[in-house]
């Protein structure tokens, strides 16, 4: 039972990761996003992404920390051990590294010539990893709200 878990966790989290990129992809490709506005080239919106993503990327961190803070839990260590948890922290840890890569790619962006003939596919790049970071936050916050009622020993559910 535990390899058929975690073969579907890493399913599960590969296929968020493609759909994502994929999605983001085509925002970008049909103009949904349009890279040509000035505030995407703007160094407010880079600042913006700047400080969104650190604190998205703070949060996940929060995220992990309360992981980690109860596992001592009977409830949560069975969970960690039948690998139910595994793609939380994954989860976790791809939304922080595309935060991380934002924030680069934006501090690049600010300090290099506004004239790069390939700034809009950075931009493309950072677009990108600025909506996987969402997407990765929106569903750890989906998993730490399943987790959360189990911490409480006195809640007998799950």
């Amino acid at each position: 039972m535990k390899i058929i878990v975690k073969k579907r966790n890493w399913i599960r989290l590969i296929s968020l990761i493609i759909v994502t990129i994929i999605g983001s992809v085509l925002l970008i490709k049909y103009s949904i996003i349009d890279l040509e506005k000035d505030t995407l080239k703007s160094e407010n919106f880079q600042y913006n992404a700047i400080s969104m993503s650190a604190t998205i990327g703070g949060f996940l961190f929060t995220g992990i920390s309360i992981l980690i803070s109860v596992i001592d839990k009977d409830r949560i260590k069975r969970l960690w051990e039948n690998h139910y948890l595994d793609n939380l922290y994954r989860a976790a840890f791809v939304g922080m590294i595309s935060n991380v890569i934002t924030i680069v790619i934006a501090i690049f962006l600010i300090c290099s010539n506004k004239f790069c003939k390939i700034r809009n596919n950075i931009i493309s790049v950072e677009i990108t990893t600025l909506i996987v970071g969402l997407v990765f936050f929106a569903w750890c916050i989906k998993q730490l709200i399943f987790l959360l009622p189990r911490i409480n020993d006195k809640n007998k559910k799950g």
